[in-house]
């Protein structure tokens, strides 16, 4: 089995439960002694967290949590991935048992994910088994949290009334990307506040200004401009969903549309997106609607 940095960070929050942004930094810097691969060490943090391996607060991200271990049923039929805490050991173990009571374990290595570890053809004695494990099984995930997925509109915020400054960072809708803003005091958007961190964004309308996580606060700006078109769009026939790579998904669509598959979204760098496979057509529906988008179907 190949084991990453991302395998290595998995195992050492498995290990401690809990830890201060700043000590994930210090592991991920540990890890790759000094050479990341990212330019951002919140990537490592989403590609855990999309997997539903470790929990954060996007509003103040100060620790990440571990999150308990459970086999998730995917929309892929007789197809199980394993989530949350892990070590080698009990990955051991969870193959022992499948191999005693029915089924198939598979360690499947992804270059810039932990290991995917699938379980398949499983009996309703070998699920027994590892339920007494101490791991939940979470049947049909998918279809479960798409029917709870949120739409938070700006009154879901916290009002802010910090006066912005003269000059600042505010995202241009058509270019998707932060640009230098000289009137923020008089132009509505989505603006980077350095003290309140990577994380943590003002959105402005008029005379009220909301605190807002960067992803939300992306797809709310976007909606208010009425760009709500070619930005998502879903791909029939492989029942693939796709987003324009420049934008961030929030945690929860994020992490309901990789547990699909129980695969983490390729990326296709030419055409600026990231696909996540095998989302039912409904699931999809749900997803796109949440950010305000169209739909829309190749």
């Amino acid at each position: 089995m190949e084991i990453n940095v991302f395998d290595h960070l998995l195992y050492y929050l498995s290990h401690v439960g809990e830890s201060s942004w700043e000590k994930f930094k210090d592991a991920i810097g540990n890890l790759t002694e000094g050479r990341h691969r990212f330019k951002n060490d919140s990537t490592y943090l989403s590609a855990l967290a999309r997997l539903a391996h470790l929990d954060y607060d996007p509003m103040k991200l100060d620790r990440v949590f571990i999150a308990p271990s459970v086999l998730v049923e995917t929309a892929v039929a007789h197809r199980h991935v394993l989530s949350g805490s892990r070590t080698p050991d009990f990955i051991n173990d969870i193959a022992e048992c499948v191999s005693e009571a029915g089924g198939t374990l598979q360690q499947i290595p992804k270059r810039y994910a932990p290991t995917v570890i699938v379980l398949s053809e499983l009996t309703e004695a070998s699920l027994a088994e590892i339920e007494s494990l101490g791991i939940h099984v979470s049947r049909a995930f998918s279809a479960k949290l798409s029917s709870l997925l949120p739409s938070p509109n700006r009154a879901s915020f916290l009002i802010d009334e910090t006066q912005l400054p003269d000059s600042i960072n505010r995202f241009n809708f058509r270019t998707l990307e932060f640009e230098p803003d000289n009137h923020p005091r008089h132009n509505n958007g989505l603006y980077e506040i350095p003290q309140f961190g990577r994380n943590v964004y003002v959105l402005k309308s008029g005379d009220d200004q909301w605190i807002v996580p960067r992803a939300w606060g992306e797809w709310l700006f976007l909606s208010a401009c009425g760009r709500n078109k070619g930005l998502t769009f879903y791909e029939q026939k492989s029942q693939a969903w796709c987003i324009n790579s420049k934008l961030h998904l929030p945690l929860t669509l994020d992490r309901c549309a990789t547990l699909c598959s129980g695969f983490p979204p390729e990326s296709r760098v030419r055409d600026n997106l990231f696909c996540y496979a095998d989302v039912p057509v409904g699931v999809a529906y749900r997803l796109t609607k949440a950010l305000y988008q169209k739909w829309e179907v190749v």
